[in-house]
This record gives structure tokens, sequence and C-alpha cells, in this order.
């Protein structure tokens, strides 16, 4: 029944009903209004969030987002009956209770919000709500409103608040919205709901449903100019020359299966068994006649069937055959007369006798409004982050060091990451970096090909198998706040998980943005997820998989994220896919700077297993990268980093202290318990962390290091504590399952044994700065806790920075409490967020009559081309030679080439290497550059820029320096850089 407002409401919502069951005259315009909502995904104000049976997956609010907009308006039911291809929100919690109507009283209006691009004038809505084979439904408060705003500020209502009943007479039929007085134009759509009351046919059971899902929306709307194309008199075959989706094994020569020739040239199937492969379509057509030519044979079963998209859960089939022998003409299915239309033409076939099928062509004859499958060109989103600041094209011989570690040895699920598995790939269409993931016979075999660093007693079991890799920027270079890019191509199958991410400098285990992961066995979807909280503590994860109707391994993308104070919203080839703002509250949206990681995961946790049959999964496949580039304000605070080791070579990154007390210990790996690497390790990853310090046994006075960092605006500092012997707990690890924590020593000292942080205008008058501190999660003894130390917004004038480490309780302070060892308390990094760098100093005027060296200011000689290891864009920073960069001629457009921090954009930095590479974020791109892609448009002057090259005339010296540094090196086998150590140092 209906509840309705107003007379004229129920008259528009009787039409509604027997809409469905007028003729084709009732609606002269129907031919022309065209769907303007397919392939769009919504936003919602629902909160509550779906309950996954795999708990490491990440909750969602939006369930399959890309169903109600596939094009696919059929029932598709279930094992229990219900509408399987929806896309769903949540009113709010059941109650189970009947007393308030499993909690429908409690519940919210929620909402899909759609964006429809740009302004269209709507003629019709057609809502295609969730069914049941048994059962009609009473939508309750179904309401539509549109606008041209996306915060809809002066929405119109084409569809007042009403409930939306079904019966049996019009089950599973849309519920037609008709706009008052006619078509109306505006740009965003919100359709309102509040669950769903079902009864039963057969009136045997009845109840509330907090789901509001769709099946099918379709905005029917005026098409413009090109949009009005009828189909082809003659249909085109749509397989010619289009490359298939093969799930298992990598195919052998399967361009093949659509070249035109219906010859021996086989395609070959490598995966035994029942198999399919499909060929997936942007656009959606009407199937006329498919062509499918097979290898002479017996075949136990040929299936064919077409899907709305690839990621359809089923289809509609239009061929089956068992126990088939197949001679040399080919299989024809003729479908005229029927009206099917779809993205996906899938063929399922299991060749007899455990062979491979081979295929020597498909040709698929079809209908379209628009034959062009090629995708759209990729256009950054606008943003206030336009400022490139640090990037890699991967266009040398060799991964640049200078800017990525690659992790060697490192056992992770069910692979070791090695350098051999990453590499610079190039083909005749670029150059990338390249992380090869390969299945080993064995375990033995893998590690006495790769080598494996073992951490504590663990052993690989025997599924470890496979060579991995993953690069990361962490200790080189990192950011707070802006925007990053990557474009990739990820490889895919079954317990193949390639990703890109980020996590906060110091690895406090809570801060993690996943910009892309990408689970094999599900091709067609890119999930991207927000991080927050603590293991054991808050921990949880906001996130969205993101559908293509063709599966993203099939080619590039650029995968992207802009991440500022208030959200993090993420975008797949310039189209904004989700916005997170959940864990403020938790994190502060990850206030910490963060780095970004390439890797190749495989086996375990989330993606699943690998196929241990050698069917589903390919035993070689690569991840391909052509670039990463990230971009911030020009005017935006740079991040400085300190990872306490002398010996690293420095760079405008590298922040070292100019002052240090003398009672420090340099502490690194060893055996002792303080020193024994499996004691700094956490949730399956190594820190290699090798440089640490801590106060020395004999140690006077106050212990600190002094760090000239002009309007140092944020400070973090890493620690480590001990763990308490014998004290342990059992703790949620947030995945439905119980791990051992431990307790840090600082639980024994509440705020004694804390670091401390001063800041200075002129380096003699210190003022306190406030800290917070976050605890990560704690490994039981002997394990070390990891704490950060966090300080927020130091005064403007802040110059100077001196960290003070704690001073170890004696006496009545530590009375009934156990001795604390100073190696008990390290530090292992200190991050500083710096709101201006300033210039390097203006070089000092020429004497004419003071004698100059040849290389003035380098005894060493530098490279003909210092700094640069390929020609540079005859406009850095631009697009080419006047092209918008889009590589439309079919040449590759001119990189981006950022400003060089430490150089003002002017030349290299002191710190480049010999063999080409700056150390620093600095990339110096071939002319033949990427594709397809929008060269960054804004390089503000002195953006990402550094301090100058150390002085050692012009600088306070060091308070403590001589034997005392020198033994503390010497401990640790570094006696070659006291040198270097006992000169004045001074950092601009």
């Amino acid at each position: 029944m209906f509840t309705l407002r107003r007379e004229y409401v129920a008259a528009c919502a009787a039409a509604a009903l027997i809409m469905p069951l007028l003729t084709p005259a009732a609606h002269a315009d129907e031919s022309q209004l065209i769907n303007v909502l397919l392939g769009r995904t919504p936003t919602s104000n629902a909160t509550l969030t779906h309950e996954s049976a795999d708990p490491t997956i990440p909750r969602v609010t939006i369930k399959d987002p890309h169903f109600a907009t596939d094009g696919d308006t059929g029932f598709t039911p279930n094992n229990s009956g219900e509408d399987a291809n929806v896309t769903k929100i949540l009113a709010g919690a059941e109650s189970g209770n009947p007393a308030n109507n499993n909690g429908f009283d409690t519940w919210n209006d929620v909402y899909l919000q759609y964006d429809l691009g740009e302004s269209r004038e709507i003629g019709r809505i057609l809502l295609h709500h969730n069914g049941y084979q048994a059962a009609g439904s009473t939508f309750k408060n179904v309401k539509v409103e549109v606008a041209d705003t996306p915060t809809f500020d002066n929405p119109t209502v084409i569809s007042n608040t009403a409930d939306f009943e079904e019966t049996q007479a019009t089950h599973l039929a849309p519920q037609t919205i008709l706009p008052y007085g006619g078509k109306i134009s505006a740009r965003y759509i919100r359709i309102w709901q509040k669950g769903h009351f079902i009864k039963n046919f057969n009136g045997n059971w009845s109840g509330y449903s907090n789901g509001v899902a769709f099946r099918e929306i379709e905005v029917m709307a005026t098409p413009k100019d090109g949009e009005t194309l009828p189909p082809r008199a003659e249909s085109r075959n749509i397989a010619l020359g289009h490359t298939p989706y093969v799930y298992g094994l990598t195919p052998t020569n399967i361009s093949a299966i659509s070249d035109g020739k219906i010859d021996d040239n086989y395609a070959v199937h490598n995966s035994l068994g029942q198999r399919w492969l499909q060929f997936e379509y942007r656009n959606s057509y009407t199937i006329k006649r498919v062509v499918l030519a097979l290898e002479p044979g017996q075949y136990d079963s040929i299936a064919v069937d077409v899907r709305s998209a690839g990621s359809q859960r089923n289809g509609r089939e239009i061929y089956r055959q068992r126990n088939i022998q197949v001679g040399n003409d080919p299989i024809e299915i003729t479908l005229d007369g029927q009206k099917i239309t779809g993205r996906t033409i899938r063929f399922t076939i299991n060749k007899s006798n455990g062979e491979p099928t081979k295929y020597k062509e498909v040709e698929i004859w079809a209908e379209g409004l628009d034959f062009n499958e090629s995708a759209p060109e990729y256009t950054p989103p606008t943003s206030a982050y336009d400022t490139l600041v640090w990037q890699d094209e991967f266009n040398g011989d060799t991964v640049d060091e200078s800017k990525w570690n690659i992790i060697d040895k490192m056992w992770n699920h069910a692979a070791i990451y090695n350098r051999d598995a990453v590499s610079i790939h190039k083909d005749n269409d670029g150059s990338y970096l390249s992380i090869t993931s390969t299945n080993y016979p064995s375990t033995q075999a893998l590690i006495d090909a790769v080598g494996w660093d073992q951490y504590d007693a663990a052993t690989p079991p025997h599924k470890v198998t496979w060579s991995s890799g993953r690069v990361e920027s962490k200790n080189k270079y990192s950011f707070q706040f802006g925007r990053m890019a990557v474009r990739a191509k990820v490889n895919d199958s079954k317990g193949i998980w390639p990703a890109i991410w980020m996590l906060a400098q110091d690895e406090t285990g809570h801060d993690e943005i996943d910009v892309l992961e990408y689970l094999g066995q599900n091709p067609w979807g890119a999930w991207t997820t927000n991080h927050y909280g603590v293991l054991g503590v808050s921990k949880s994860a906001h996130g969205q998989e993101n559908f293509s109707p063709v599966a993203w391994s099939q080619d590039f993308h650029v995968y992207e994220v802009e991440w500022d104070p208030q959200a993090i919203t993420w975008y797949i080839d310039g189209k904004k896919v989700f916005t997170s703002e959940q864990g403020k509250n938790v994190d502060g949206m990850h206030t910490r700077p963060m780095f970004p990681i390439l890797e190749t995961q495989v086996g375990d946790g989330w993606v699943g297993d690998v196929d241990y049959r050698k069917q589903e999964t390919k035993q070689n496949s690569s991840y391909l990268v052509d670039w990463v580039r990230v971009y911030q304000r020009a005017d935006q605070p740079q991040v400085r980093f300190d990872d306490l080791d002398p010996t690293a070579p420095t760079n405008s990154y590298t922040l070292r202290p100019t002052e240090r007390s003398e009672g420090l210990r340099f502490l690194s790996r060893g055996n002792a318990n303080y020193e024994n690497k499996n004691n700094f390790f956490y949730g399956g990853q190594p820190r290699y962390e090798d440089s640490r310090l801590a106060v020395a046994d004999n140690a006077e006075g106050p212990q600190y290091l002094v760090y000239e960092v002009p309007t140092a605006k944020d400070v973090h500092l890493t620690t480590y504590y001990q763990t308490i012997p014998g004290k342990t707990s059992q703790v949620s690890n947030s995945y439905g399952g119980w791990i051992t924590r431990g307790y840090s020593i600082r639980d024994n000292f509440p705020g004694m044994i804390d670091f401390s942080l001063m800041s200075s205008p002129d380096g003699t008058t210190w003022t306190p700065a406030p800290m917070t501190v976050v605890d990560n999660f704690i490994d039981p003894q002997p394990g070390y806790a990891r704490t950060t130390f966090d300080a927020y917004d130091l005064p403007a004038d802040t110059k100077y920075i001196k960290v003070v480490f704690p001073t170890i309780p004696h006496g009545a302070q530590a009375a009934s409490k156990p001795a604390i060892p100073a190696t008990d308390i390290q530090l292992a990094k200190v991050t500083v967020l710096q709101r201006e760098i300033p210039a390097p100093p203006a070089p000092p005027q020429d004497d004419q009559n003071t004698p100059k060296p040849d290389n003035p200011g380098n005894n060493t000689p530098k490279p003909d081309n210092p700094g640069q290891s390929k020609p540079k864009p005859d406009n850095p920073g631009q697009n080419g030679s006047g092209q918008d960069g889009s590589g439309k001629d079919g040449s590759k457009p001119n990189s981006p080439s950022p400003n060089k921090p430490g150089t003002n954009g002017q030349g290299p930095s002191n710190n480049a290497k010999q063999g080409g590479h700056s150390s620093q974020g600095q990339a110096t791109p071939d002319s033949a550059q990427k594709t397809p892609h929008k060269t960054p448009q804004k390089m503000a002057p002195g953006a990402g820029q550094g301090p100058a090259k150390a002085s050692s005339t012009n600088a306070p010296s060091l308070a403590k320096t001589g034997s005392d540094l020198t033994i503390l090196l010497t401990a640790a086998g570094l006696l070659a850089v006291v040198g270097a150590f006992t000169r004045r140092v001074h950092t601009h």
C-alpha cells in the first residue's frame, strides 16, 4: 500500500506501478532517451558496514557498488533465493527483536548518490529494487531528488517520500519515477530509502530487512549530439583483434584466437580441466552470432554465456553441449530474434583426456551504439597539490637505489622477497620497474636460489616456494599530505597480490594507506583502503572494491591517492572512486609522514592460497610500474629525516645533528639482547634498522641531540623500550583471532622515562615542547616495544630542536622496581616536518686576484653531465614541445622534471651520484616518455628545496668530539667516519 502526502504524488506512483505493463505506444519518446548512469559508482551517507565472511577483508559501507549500473536488469537469485547481483547499503543494525520491527524503528533514511558528470535532461528514472524468488517487498520511505551541486544545497524533489509496494502482479518490475512537470536538468541524483518489509507470497512469513539494494538503476535522459547513433545495420565482429582475458596459466599464442583466420595456428589455454576465458568490453553490445572454432577432438563440455560485466557471477547461457565431438567445422551460435546484450562473452570448455583447449578462432558478431573500445585518456584530477616534488620514471638500466630500498631475503606469506625479483624491464613501449613472482619446486630450492634472512626460530612452511619483490622509499623519502599517482599494470591469478601502499616513516603499525590492493583471483576488483588504529586496541579499516568491466590486469592504469588533514580520496585513471574520513579520532587522518611501497605478495592472508595444482596460478608473472609521482603545494612543509647512521650518504632529505652530548652509545646488529635483530621485529616484518642510539653506561649529565632545523613544525621520535619479562595478555587481532601482547617497561615508570623535546630560536634559550605518545602493538619479551613521541606545531621562530634522552631512575625513584639497563631505552629515528626549507646561501663574489682550483668547490672530477643520466626535456616541468602531453600523435610526451631539492631547480645536487642519479628524488627522464599521461602543470621556484651541502667554515662546533666519538664508532666498526664527524658541521 501507499502512504502518500499529496494526491498528485499518489497519481504519479499509481502510474509508476502500471508503467511496465503499458505498450510501447504509451512511451512515444522511449527511443529518444538513453541511460546515462551506466558504469557510474555511488557515494552514500550510510555508516553501518557490511559484515564479511573473511575477517581480513576491509568492511565496506557500499557493497558491490558497480552492480546497480552494469546494465543488467535481470534477476539472478543466489542459493537463498535473494538477488545476487545488487548494490547494497544498510539503513541500520538489525536487532532481531519483533517489538521494534527488527530495529526498523531506530534506522535512518539512507541514500545512494550518483554524479552524472555534467548536467543532463532527465526524463525518467527506473529503480530495479532487490528481489526475492518467492516474496514481495514494500520498500520503505523511497524518495528521489536531484541537484546541481554534490552537497544538495538546493535540491529538487522529483518523487517525495513514500513506500513502494511490490505485488505478485508487479513482481520484480521497476519503480518508475517521472519528474513533476516533465523533464528536469540536473547533475546529481540521490535515491533515499529506509530498508524494506518482506512478505512471502504464501503468507507464512514476513519481516523487516535493513537492506537498501538495487540490481539496476537507470537514469533515462535526452541524448546529446553523438549519443543518438542507431545500431549499425550490419553487425561487426567485435572479437577481431581483441585480446581475451584468460583465467589461469599464461596462454600460448593468444593473439591467434582473434586474428581473423580459421586455421591451425592455435591459441592455447594451458590450464587443464574445465577452464574459461572471456572477451571483455567497455561498451554494451547486442550479440547476434558467435563462431567458435576449436581443435578437432572430444570435449567433455562446451558452454558460452553473455554477461553484463566480467565480474558478474552468472551469465545468460547461449550455448551448452556435453560429451561433444568437434570436427573441422566451427560451432555457430545464431541469436536471431533474441535481444541478448552484454559486455562480456565467456567460453567455458573442458577438453577430454586432460588436454589443454586449443582455439583456432573466435568471432563475436554484434550491434552497438559505439564500437570504440579505447580507454579514456588519463587526465590528472583537479587538486591543490599540483607541484611535482618527487618522482621516478624508471628509465635507467637499474633501479635507482638513491630513491628505493630493495628488500632482500625477507620471508613474507608464501614468498621470499629478493633483489633478483626486482629489475628494469624495457620493451618497444617503454621502460618499467618489474617485480616478478616465480614459483620454485620446493622451499629449499627457493632458499638455495635467493637466500633467506632468518628471524627468530621460525622456519618457512612447505608452501613458501615463491620468489617475489618489494621496493620502498623508507628512510630515503617520505611526505606528509599530498597526492601520489602510480601508473602500473598488475599481474594476476589465484593467490597473486600486487599492491601500492604507504606506511608512516616511523612505521607505527597503524598509519597505512592502500592506494591499490589487487587480489589476483578477482581480476575486476581494485581495493582502496584506509587502515587506522592500533593492533589489539583500535585497529580497523575502511575501504572499497572498485570494479572495472575489463580486468585491471589487461592494461596500464593510473592509481592515485590524495591525502589531506580532512580526508583520503582515491582516483583511478583520474576518476574519483572513494573517499574515507574514518579514523580521525584515532589517528588524526594519518598525521605523520609516509613513504611509498611497491610489492607483490603471494599467497596467504586476504588473497588466499595459490593454486597448488598449478592450474589457476601463473607460475611466473610480472607487475610493471611505469612511473611514480608525488605532488604537493609549492609552499608545503617538507620532511627531514635522521636514521642515526653517520656512515649513510646524505642528501636534502637527510638530517644530521649539529651537536651531540658525549654520553651516547651507537647500537647496531649484534648478539646481545639489545642488538639482536629478532627483538626489533613487528607484525611479521623485520625492521631493518641497524643504527640506534642509547645512553652509555658511564654517561654523566643530560644526554641529547641538537639539530638546526629552521621553522621546524612537527617532530616525531621513533624509540624502543625493553618489555617486561613474564607479563603478557591476550588481545583481539581485529581479524577474528587472538594474539599475545607484551608490556613496555614504560608501564613501570609512568612519565619518568619518556623522551622529551625542546625548541629554540637561537640555540641558547630552550622551551619544552608538548608531546603525545603512541604505543605500537607490543610483542612479548624479549622483543622491544616500539613507541612514537609526537610534537606538533612548534613555535614559528624555531630554529633548533633538542632531543633529550630520559634519565634512568635511581634510588627512591626506582625503589621496588626492576633496574633498567641503559640499553633498554633506544632512539631509532628522528623525523621533522619543516615549514620552509631555506634557500642555499648565495655564492661569494668572485675575487679575480684569488687563485681558483680547476674544479672549484670539489676536488673530485664531476661526470660530464652531473646529476642527469638522460637528456632533459627542452622545457623542464612542462609538457614537451607545446603539446598537451597526451601523446596523441603516437609519440611519448616529455616527462615532468621536478624542482630538485637542494638545487632550486637549477642544477644537480651536490650529492649527485657519479652514475647519474641525484640521491634525493631527482628524475631526469628521457625525452621519449611514458604513455598515456598528462605531465604536471605547475612548478614553483624552490619547491622541495633542501639544505646546502655541509660547510666546514661557518658553523658552531659539535659540543663533544674526539676520543668519545671515536670510541662510539669503533664499537660499530666505523672508524672511517671519525674524521668526518670530528669536523665542525653545520646544516642550513
